[in-house]
């Protein structure tokens, strides 16, 4: 399951994600190409500005019609994907969570932290070691 905090930060991701499917036509066919660039590169630094760019629009436009097609801003789209990304890669307990803050994207390891507390509630060493209990519990 996951902390309500938790919940919350994935049906927005799973919202947005949900309206790809949706078909739309210029300016929103263009905002949703930004979820697949952000898919791909998620983990790189880049301005919102680039991604526009990508998009064909101008950063204007592409911020007030990202808002308006997901609900959210860019900057919150991205920050939440990149904590989902690392939520699952603690869970599977392959890297460190500095590692993991870096492999996602966050180039400062105090604000990943205060990041991932704000969107899932813990810290990320604190997931990573109730993961761990929960596996432990299991085999």
């Amino acid at each position: 399951a996951g902390s309500p905090r938790e919940i919350a930060m994935t049906e927005a991701l799973d919202r947005a994600e949900a309206a790809l499917a949706s078909s739309g036509d210029g300016v929103q066919s263009a905002v949703h190409r930004s979820i697949a660039f952000v898919t791909d590169r998620y983990h790189e630094k880049f301005a919102a500005s680039a991604v526009a760019e990508h998009c064909g629009l101008s950063r204007f436009q592409f911020s007030r019609n990202f808002h308006s097609t997901f609900g959210i801003t860019f900057r919150e789209y991205l920050l939440r994907f990149r904590i989902r990304e690392a939520c699952r890669r603690l869970a599977a307990g392959e890297q460190s969570v500095t590692g993991i803050a870096y492999a996602v994207g966050f180039h400062d390891g105090s604000y990943f932290a205060r990041m991932f507390r704000r969107y899932v509630g813990v810290l990320p060493s604190q997931y990573a070691a109730r993961r761990d209990d929960t596996t432990r519990s299991d085999g």
